[in-house]
């Protein structure tokens, strides 16, 4: 964010985290400074109490001391529209509670999750005092940043709810694209309130989207995105972003990635922020190829060096366009670490005295 220019987000932004944690932002980008929590606190002290006037305070005076102020990309205006600590409800409301998928993609879980039935009573039991007057006023709903609509009933149930509060609400969708159907687009109205959509593909191809997701759906969704497409072309959706969080095992698709998103008329966003907490984290030595201690480091510099992410279908935050090589030593280094790391490995033998050694690949 440039010194000279303002966040909008604590005037009209807020965001339900997992454990009822509110924020005015996607937490990572706020420090995790939270404003309230829904379980513990009433609706209007967290939208404007002493922590968020106290955040507001902070935005005003340029200081962004509760900010990750280097990494956000947040919504950021010349001069604020406002001058005081107290503000009505928001206009931008992000409903990201929900975990609940029947995937299990590397990047982000290594098994299917669902709300407990006592968690979604704990969640129904709120909704007539903090989540439907918070959402009262809003122009915006994102749905559901961490989980898939399609797979939670309960998400489906709160939606239903508050659509039927706010009639006017428009939605900005994300959804891994498997069940991200024509068909069900119409069963939740969705056709008609969606105006920003997110699909999370993270492949350009059927091989590495197996990778990825452990599933063979490459071609399903590859339909659904099609779809999603031509509503784009035709006026019927003002934004399309197709979403590819950079691993190891699929950096080499980021090129491919590029042409599909000018294919459909849509943006392909890179990130290499992980919000997952399972195999990506387990093995992130192994995944994270734009750390420099990583073997094919430098290889993937050398590819997002490339030209074709200057389209103007691409996202690549400059973190990753200003990566530079790592020298042909330490290249080598990083190369051989993981051969070693990878082939060979010491196993002690608990009742024995002699020291067993076996080849395995750590990885696949």
């Amino acid at each position: 964010m440039e010194n000279n220019q303002f966040c909008q987000n604590p005037w009209n932004c807020f965001e339900i985290n997992n454990d009822g944690r509110c924020f005015f932002c996607n937490p990572c980008f706020s420090n995790f400074n939270s404003i309230g929590n829904l379980f513990e606190d009433d609706i209007d002290t967290i939208w404007n109490g002493e922590k968020a006037q106290n955040y507001r305070k902070d935005v005003l005076e340029k200081k962004y001391t509760c900010c990750n102020y280097d990494n956000c990309n947040g919504r950021k205006v010349d001069e604020l529209p406002f001058d005081t600590l107290i503000a009505p409800y928001p206009e931008y409301v992000n409903i990201g509670y929900d975990f609940t998928c029947s995937q299990r993609c590397i990047i982000c879980r290594d098994k299917h999750q669902a709300l407990s039935p006592e968690e979604q009573a704990k969640w129904e039991g709120i909704l007539e005092s903090h989540i439907l007057p918070i959402t009262s006023k809003a122009k915006y709903m994102f749905i559901n940043c961490r989980g898939e609509f399609f797979d939670s009933k309960h998400t489906q149930k709160m939606y239903r709810a508050i659509i039927n509060n706010n009639p006017d609400l428009k939605i900005d969708f994300i959804s891994n694209g498997i069940k991200c159907t024509k068909e069900n687009l119409e069963a939740f109205d969705l056709l008609n309130r969606i105006y920003r959509i997110h699909i999370s593909i993270h492949a350009a191809t059927k091989e590495t989207y197996q990778k990825i997701f452990r599933v063979d759906m490459f071609n399903q969704v590859m339909e659904n995105v099609r779809f999603i497409s031509s509503l784009k072309k035709s006026g019927k959706l003002e934004d399309f972003e197709i979403m590819f969080v950079i691993t190891n095992e699929n950096y080499k698709d980021m090129l491919a990635f590029v042409k599909l998103a000018e294919e459909l008329d849509a943006r392909a966003t890179f990130s290499a922020c992980i919000g997952g907490y399972a195999d990506y984290i387990m093995n992130r030595e192994e995944y994270a190829v734009f750390y420099q201690n990583h073997r094919n480091y430098n290889d993937f510099v050398k590819m997002v060096k490339s030209p074709v992410f200057n389209s103007k279908h691409c996202y690549l935050p400059d973190y990753l366009r200003n990566l530079q090589p790592v020298s042909f030593k330490h290249s080598v280094e990083n190369k051989l670490k993981y051969i070693g790391r990878t082939y060979f490995k010491m196993d002690i033998a608990q009742n024995k005295d002699n020291i067993q050694i076996f080849s395995h690949d750590t990885y696949k």
